[in-house]
Parts: structure tokens; sequence; C-alpha cells
């Protein structure tokens, strides 16, 4: 049994995959861009993306109907993390005076240091996730493998995280309740909350020769394959403001966006 296929059926055990009919499939999928970007992010008004480049090194704006790319910032690593803000600016972290430092840059390319950070609602340490509770005081999450990349939901209740070998969990911070969903990566949040996209890869060992999209719904835990292409190697998901649309790289820079469509 190959290891895409035990990924699988241990995916499907989780979260009721196996016989399953799709609840939403992904539809009217377009290239926007092409050349040597990936992991796209919706602006907060949906209309441009923000990606990096190879390595995570960089970022750059990519016109979400097709049109030119402006350059914002070329610090390697840039991409590590890099989100946007409310106010339409976007925050990353970069070497600065010899330490890495929280910056913010704007769309026109201006780069500033960033106020100081609140407290995090989620953090990584020691290989070990970190959760605050309704007192504020972290607490530990999660036993049996080397966890990292907490990431919580927009409403600040949930907070998913990704095991080395056991894959995704979601861990709900107001009932301490604590689900494995399985094989996956690049965790996604929808903008409400209620849905999380990620990505199942294949590797040879070496590279990823294969990876497809999928969504899980977190009320009613359960997954929905939204890829199969042979052709395509779907990674690094993420929603639009609007819930309908999401963007993905093809892992050989070409940044694509689709349209989610219920399926009744």
């Amino acid at each position: 049994m190959s290891k895409t296929h035990l990924l699988m059926v241990a995916l499907a055990a989780s979260t009721g995959l196996a016989g399953m009919a799709h609840a939403e499939r992904l539809i009217d999928v377009s290239q926007v861009q092409r050349g040597s970007y990936y992991a796209p992010r919706f602006a907060p008004d949906g209309r441009d993306l923000l990606v990096t480049g190879p390595k995570l090194s960089g970022l750059y704006l990519v016109d979400g109907n097709g049109g030119a790319v402006r350059r914002l910032a070329d610090d390697a690593g840039a991409g590590v993390a890099a989100r946007w803000n409310r106010d339409g600016t976007v925050g990353f972290r970069a070497v600065r005076a010899g330490a890495r430092r929280a910056m913010i840059v704007d769309r026109d390319g201006r780069v500033r240091s960033a106020p100081a950070e609140a407290a995090p609602i989620a953090l990584a340490q020691n290989e070990r996730i970190y959760v605050r509770d309704r007192a504020g005081e972290l607490v530990p999450v999660g036993t049996g493998d080397r966890f990292f990349s907490p990431e919580p939901s927009p409403d600040g209740d949930r907070v998913v995280f990704q095991g080395l070998s056991t894959g995704l969990y979601i861990y709900t911070r107001s009932t301490g309740d604590l689900v494995q969903l399985g094989a996956g990566t690049a965790p996604s949040w929808s903008p409400d909350g209620s849905r999380l996209l990620f990505e199942l890869t294949e590797d040879d060992g070496h590279e990823i020769v294969a990876s497809d999209l999928y969504l899980y719904d977190v009320r009613a835990r359960r997954t929905h394959r939204l890829t199969a292409t042979s052709a395509t190697v779907e990674r690094r998901p993420s929603f639009a403001p609007d819930g309908r649309r999401i963007a993905f790289d093809d892992d050989t820079g070409g940044i694509y966006v689709g349209r989610l469509e219920e399926v009744r």
C-alpha cells in the first residue's frame, strides 16, 4: 500500500471522507498569473493577491484579474507567516539591525517597523502548542508528536495546528475540544471560521510530486475533496473575504483562483 493511500485511509477514518458525497465543488478555475509566485492570499477587499517568491523570499502584489505584479519587499523569508492587516497593509518579519523584527509594508512598498505585538492566542514552543485559556494563561495542547504552526480562526475561538507525523488538529478554546483531522498541511480558515482549506501532498522522498485540495466543515466534522488532478499540483490554498472564492498555487510558479459551488 502506497504512502499516499495510507494517508487517504487515515483521513477518511478520522473525518468521514469515505463514501460521503461532496457538499461543495471547485469550479471556474483560472490562472491569474504565471512566474515564480507562491502562497497567494487575498487582500481584505478581495481584489489583489499577496504572494511570495521561491523559498518564501520577497513579497509581491498580484492583480486578481491577471494584471501587473508589483514587488513590495525583497527580504529573504518575508513570505513566512506574512499576512494582510485589516487596513490593507501587510505584516511580515525581516532581518533589521541584526535581528528578525516585525515589519509592515503598504501597497506602495513603503516599509516601517510594526507596533508592539499583542500577546498571541497560540504559539509553538519546543515542539509543543500552547493556547490561552479563558483566564489568559497559556496551556499545552496535544501530545505524542512534534507540533508547529498554530493558526487561530478569525474569531479566535479555534486554533488549527500541525503535527509532524499525525497531521492537522483543531482545538476549541471555549470548550477544550480537540479534534484530529488527519493528514494534511497548509491549513487556511474561511472568513467566518466555519471551514478550513488544506492540502494533501504526496512525495517521492525528496520532492512533492502530487497534491490536492480539501475542505473541512468544522461544525459537521466532515471533509470534502475539492481537486483530483494529475496535471496540476494544487498547493497552499486560501479563502477570499467573500468565503466563496479560493486561491492556490501549482508549485511551479502559477497562481490560480476558483469558485466554490454548493452541491445539492
